[in-house]
């Protein structure tokens, strides 16, 4: 048995102790039922989120308006949601109001999809009131009740649609499939936030190969943002083992698209990440010396260009994965990783010129890092300075070059 269930029926039984009922719901309860990994468990009760609060010592409210209040029990998260059912969604992303239930099945009947809609209790007997079982042995994914309405009040079911698809090789009933296709316009509503993290799950899963066409059929591609710009036969033509590499990819075909990045609402590190690929494969195609490469990049962006142009089609294909596989095998050898390796500091060069500080300090640096790397000066101080004496001179607050 999953430590994470064991843990958890602990849940399970203090709230029954106290005269509630208490099940595992949701995707541990589908993957259980797969055999596959479990990496969080879920517990649905009838408690009230106040009720849950004082029966355990370690809360954390995350939600309590919504139901949801996370439960630590040795250190590990437990999300405990009271049950409970939802109004209309008129945004398309989320209910008017969520009001609270004494009953299981109705709580199970607002969930996306049959195989989700599963519950177990403390000694895993299931719950299965809408034969999640059975979509899972038929290797289906169809809607709760009518796929109009559970797409209508959230659009982003759709996107997790096509999600599970890459995740579990399911395929989508044709009920459901079209009604992707009616609402797809709907995913406009939803906030990048959200989107955001399914995109990332889908390209992360182990069968995405017909994800593609799955996205441009349903109308999901054009309505998300930054895919909606970019042309269906370079999304069709590409192969990428991130959103973030296919992000990468699909600028450095088409530069234009670099308008749309901030669309994504993407972290600092995510955009930084994407704009060293791109400028990887610029390099590249511009036959950039071999060690300006390896000097320029860190190990992880050049191993992931490498990935990328070994899944890809590129004219130069074999040559660029040599180019970067020396690359990466020069970096441990070079004299220097980085411009403050240099074995000489500025108040060092005021001092040796006589000199108050300025942009002279850094034109020097970037003379004395080419010098180190490409033409062999030895990154030692006594060195530098007597190269320094020999070929650089200070006139009027600017350095100039015998």
């Amino acid at each position: 048995m999953d430590e994470l269930f064991i843990t958890g029926k602990k849940i399970l039984e203090k709230l029954q102790e106290e005269g509630f009922q208490a099940y595992f719901v949701g995707g541990c309860v589908r993957d259980y039922q797969m055999g596959r990994i479990i990496n969080d468990v879920d517990i649905t009760t009838n408690a009230l989120p106040e009720e849950v609060e004082t029966l355990f010592e370690n809360t954390v409210d995350v939600g309590k308006e919504h139901g949801t209040v996370i439960v630590l029990i040795d250190d590990t998260p437990f999300e405990v949601t009271t049950f409970r059912v939802e109004s209309e969604y008129t945004d398309h992303r989320r209910p008017d109001f969520v009001s609270f239930t004494e009953k299981l099945d109705g709580d199970l009947e607002r969930r996306d999809f049959t195989m989700n809609a599963m519950a177990m209790d403390k000694e895993f007997r299931l719950i299965d009131p809408y034969a999640g079982l059975e979509a899972i042995r038929r290797k289906t994914i169809s809607t709760v009740g009518r796929a109009d309405e559970r797409f209508d009040e959230d659009a982003l079911r759709i996107l997790r649609a096509v999600r599970f698809k890459a995740q579990l090789d399911f395929e989508i009933d044709e009920a459901t499939l079209l009604a992707m296709k009616r609402h797809a316009g709907n995913l406009r509503y939803i906030a990048v936030e959200r989107s955001l993290v399914e995109l990332k799950k889908t390209y992360d899963a182990d069968y995405t190969e017909e994800i593609k066409p799955l996205m441009i059929q349903t109308g999901v591609k054009d309505n998300l943002p930054f895919l909606r710009e970019v042309d269906d036969n370079n999304f069709m033509s590409t192969n990428a083992f991130s959103f973030i590499s296919e992000t990468a990819l699909q600028v450095y075909m088409n530069e234009s698209l670099l308008k749309y990045i901030p669309d994504l609402k993407l972290s600092n590190l995510e955009k930084h990440t994407i704009r060293e690929m791109v400028e990887v494969l610029q390099d590249l195609e511009y036959d950039k010396q071999v060690k300006a490469i390896s000097y320029k990049y860190n190990y992880d962006t050049l191993e992931n260009v490498e990935a990328l142009v070994a899944g890809n089609r590129f004219s130069k294909k074999l040559s660029w994965r040599r180019k970067l596989d020396e690359a990466m095998e020069m970096q441990p050898l070079l004299p220097i990783q980085k411009i403050s390796d240099i074995d000489i500091g500025g108040k060092e060069l005021m001092l040796h010129f006589g000199q108050n500080g300025g942009r002279w300090i850094r034109e020097i640096y970037s003379v004395l890092e080419y010098e180190i790397l490409f033409n062999e000066l030895q990154n030692e101080k006594t060195k530098i300075l007597e190269w320094i004496d020999v070929h650089v001179e200070f006139e009027e607050g600017n350095i100039k070059l015998a």
